[in-house]
């Protein structure tokens, strides 16, 4: 059993004062310990955070603004504004510019700067959306995030309280105040890696659903490909070719024409004009222009970026590998590949960490470099406020800090302390997280 944390007797102010750093040191030097206080503070964690997230950003003292007077929802009020025109026969609206920040006016009393960049397929669900009003539209989008983000959590934990730590994760409730679409493309990300080999076609169908967002979805079936998962490869295929003709059926090929043509004016908001904002973007790409690089070392970064991400990516999916391990690196690789990179899209970043820990406490426990990593998790949340009051990529970096650990677990034929050759293991394995698991201040 692990002797009991450092208690706070009556004594001199010194010991005292020493006592909390003593607490702190025991919390840090062991799995079991640092899994018990996760767990303790996502009980107030996640009540806390759905409260913010209905009360002050899905209600507010005006008809569709929420309490800081912002759109109802935030950024979900685009997905509703573009479903409501596709019902109404006005598909193409959104991919024009002016006429889509008259039709978020119209919607929200004031003007919006939001620009649709998302590829025709995404009206499918936000017209869905637009069938209620703009309030009961983002409560089901966010009950809907919610309870798909907590399904691929548990699955790829395999208990229920470790996927409930994963839920206080500033990313999770950042994703879910704004009202944006990162928790669906971790979700999905997630069930097709770790159902990849149990069930190719659903896997393939979980791939194939991130055809709204290209930039993230264009990784799995490179690596279905290469490491000839057929099944698995046209059942996203599949999935793919039938949004896109559901897509052309409902709303025609104007949105189509639309969205092709913006894509020049996509790259000049974006990435030349960073009209989103340089705190915003945690790419590599993003990083050097936050620091003041010029557009070439940019490009630059962003190609030696994605091409370890890449590499990281085959590796793990090429070569014998323990499936957790295999599937952080496709979580973890997905958003480095692109030179945009919104904050609230490193959402894949929250299953990848769990992935590694399960990974690690199956091969003997946490190191102490990825222990640091999950306690800067807090972190996070400040991760666009630090970019913009200090110009410190600091997305960029928790990114990573996430992909060097990964990459650390997928070397092939790594050591174990013992001196034998690791094993790959199954993502079924249990999972035995706490203090009779405790061992020599690792979960075992």
């Amino acid at each position: 059993m692990p002797a009991p944390l450092a208690t706070r007797a009556p004594g001199s102010p010194t010991a005292r004062a020493a006592a909390p750093w003593a607490d702190l040191t025991n919390l840090l030097s062991s799995d079991a310990r640092l899994f018990a206080f996760a767990k303790r503070a996502a009980r107030a964690l996640v009540p806390f955070g759905l409260a913010m997230v209905l009360l002050v950003y899905g209600t507010g003292p005006e008809p569709r603004r929420n309490w800081y007077g912002d759109p109802l929802g935030n950024d979900f009020v685009q997905i509703w504004v573009a479903g409501r025109s596709a019902l109404e026969g006005r598909g193409a609206e959104p991919y024009n510019l002016p006429a889509h920040l008259a039709n978020l006016k119209a919607a929200c009393g004031q003007e919006c700067r939001f620009a649709w960049h998302y590829p025709p397929v995404i009206l499918l669900p936000a017209a869905a959306t637009a069938l209620l009003d703009l309030q009961p539209a983002f409560l089901l989008w966010t009950a809907l995030s919610l309870a798909l983000v907590g399904l691929a959590m548990r699955l790829a934990a395999g208990r229920a309280d470790v996927a409930f730590v994963a839920l206080a994760h500033p990313l999770v409730l950042c994703n879910l105040a704004y009202g944006q679409n990162g928790l669906f493309t971790a979700s999905l990300l997630t069930l097709g890696a770790v159902l990849v080999d149990r069930r190719p076609w659903l896997a393939g169908l979980c791939f194939g659903l991130l055809a709204y967002k290209p930039h993230f979805a264009a990784l799995a079936p490179l690596l279905l490909l290469v490491t000839g998962r057929r099944e698995c490869l046209a059942a996203c295929a599949s999935t793919v070719l039938a949004l896109c003709l559901a897509s052309l059926a409902l709303f025609g090929s104007a949105p189509w024409t639309g969205f092709f043509g913006t894509l020049g004016d996509t790259n000049r908001i974006i990435l030349r004009n960073a009209a989103a904002g340089l705190d915003l973007n945690a790419s590599a790409f993003g990083a050097v222009r936050l620091l003041g690089g010029p557009m070439a070392a940019a490009w630059t970064a962003q190609g030696l970026v994605a091409t370890l991400a890449l590499g990281l990516a085959c590796r793990a999916w090429c070569r014998p590998t323990d499936p957790a391990l295999r599937a952080a690196a496709l979580l973890v690789s997905a958003p480095l590949l692109s030179p945009y990179l919104p904050v609230y899209d490193l959402a894949p970043l929250v299953p990848a960490a769990l992935l590694l820990a399960l990974a690690a406490h199956r091969a003997g426990g946490l190191r102490p470099h990825e222990r640091a990593l999950l306690c800067s998790v807090p972190l996070f949340a400040v991760v666009r406020e630090a970019a913009g009051l200090t110009g410190f990529p600091l997305g960029l970096v928790l990114s990573l800090a996430t992909f060097a650990c990964i990459a650390w677990r997928v070397r092939p034929w790594r050591v174990a302390s013992d001196g034998h050759r690791s094993e790959t293991g199954s993502l079924n394995t249990p999972v035995l997280i706490g203090p009779a698991a405790a061992g020599s201040g690792r979960a075992a």
